[in-house]
């Protein structure tokens, strides 16, 4: 039996199936991860203040908290409500625990400009009760406002 001989070569392929599988997880991950980081952040009218020219840019602590203060005085931390005494002690654990790795927690509060200032006191004064010895208060960064009103350290 005489078998014929096919004079092409066989063409070699390439399956990007596989590829195209990953691409489009990865896109799909990208895209979610990026929803749940504009979830956490709540909508809320920060104070008009130009803020601190020193520390502009990044943080230079390891870690953050950030905490929102709705204008009813709400507290919550990525997007989790919380009660003052027990977010004062979620706080105190991260610092622990950042402290003890070696970096250092810093806190950043959010606060509606509409809250009122016995909230923020009480916040403040639930932190330093939990070791919690400084704090910044978030700001637009607006450049039309005149430094030295509004907020006051």
């Amino acid at each position: 039996m005489r078998f014929s001989r096919n004079r092409q070569m066989p063409e070699c392929g390439f399956d990007i199936t596989s590829m195209i599988d990953v691409v489009l997880l990865l896109t799909i991950f990208f895209m979610m991860s990026s929803q749940f980081h504009r979830i956490a952040q709540r909508n809320l009218d920060l104070p008009k203040q130009p803020g601190d020219a020193n520390n502009a840019g990044a943080p230079d602590a390891e870690a953050a908290v950030v905490i929102d203060m709705e204008k009813d005085g709400r507290l919550s931390v990525g997007g989790r409500s919380y009660e003052l005494e027990r977010l004062a002690l979620l706080v105190s654990a991260d610092r622990a625990r950042t402290e003890k790795a070696g970096g250092m927690l810093e806190v950043i509060v959010r606060a509606d400009r509409t809250t009122p200032a016995d909230r923020l006191s009480l916040l403040a004064a639930a932190l330093g009760a939990q070791g919690v010895e400084s704090w910044r208060l978030a700001t637009t960064g607006d450049r039309g406002a005149s430094p030295g009103k509004g907020v006051t350290k």
